[in-house]
């Protein structure tokens, strides 16, 4: 029975571990890796303007309490400033998930701290974690009703201040490293064709003296 016993313990293990190594853990490291985001945003194809203008947007909207909708905020201040500006909008897209299901709550309840050194506030770190909570459209409409309106203006204030202090230095910093990836690329790229157009130049070369 013991035997059994172990032998099952053990297939219990190897079935954890395959988890942990599964697709779904993969999924959860994007949200936690922001390696992985800077990388998708500096690689893109587009200005260094455009992409550190999108991902300082980004960046913005992730620290206010729009949680669920913050991709279409996105799209809609896209459109809405289309006459005036343009951002990469893919930037502002991958930006966003600097809020995502782990950091949320953290987020959330640092910048309802913040907003509460501006107008006083009594809600607990608890209060707003079941107020994360949802399963449904439902729920979430009454999540987001809660958060603007129960939790009032600390959390609003504090989400505002948060936002700008995070989106400002972002600009810069994801300008220079756009700037620098696009650099790089351009210099690799030069590379291969010099490499190419020398390795040509040897063929006709030699062609040339194989003629003679």
């Amino acid at each position: 029975m013991q035997t059994n016993s172990t032998g099952n313990q053990q297939s219990g293990q190897s079935c954890e571990l395959k988890k942990l190594s599964s697709p779904n853990m993969k999924s959860w490291w994007w949200y936690v890796s922001p390696q992985l985001w800077l990388r998708k945003i500096v690689s893109l194809d587009d200005t260094p303007h455009s992409i550190a203008l999108g991902t300082s947007i980004g960046v913005f909207i992730a620290m206010t309490p729009t949680v669920g909708i913050q991709m279409i905020v996105v799209l809609l201040i896209a459109a809405l400033c289309k006459p005036f500006f343009r951002f990469n909008q893919v930037a502002g897209l991958i930006a966003v998930y600097i809020s995502n299901p782990v950091t949320t709550l953290p987020i959330y309840w640092f910048n309802y701290w913040v907003g509460t050194f501006f107008i006083e506030g009594n809600v607990t770190r608890a209060d707003l974690a079941e107020a994360l909570q949802y399963d449904s459209f439902a729920d979430w409409f009454r999540s987001v009703f809660k958060l603007i309106f129960e939790f009032g203006w600390p959390l609003v204030i504090g989400s505002v201040l948060v936002g700008i202090v995070c989106a400002i230095p972002s600009y810069p910093l994801t300008k220079w490293l756009a700037g620098a990836m696009q650099r790089k690329t351009r210099l690799i790229q030069l590379r291969h064709q010099r490499k190419v157009a020398h390795k040509a130049a040897l063929k006709e070369a030699k062609k040339l003296q194989n003629e003679q």
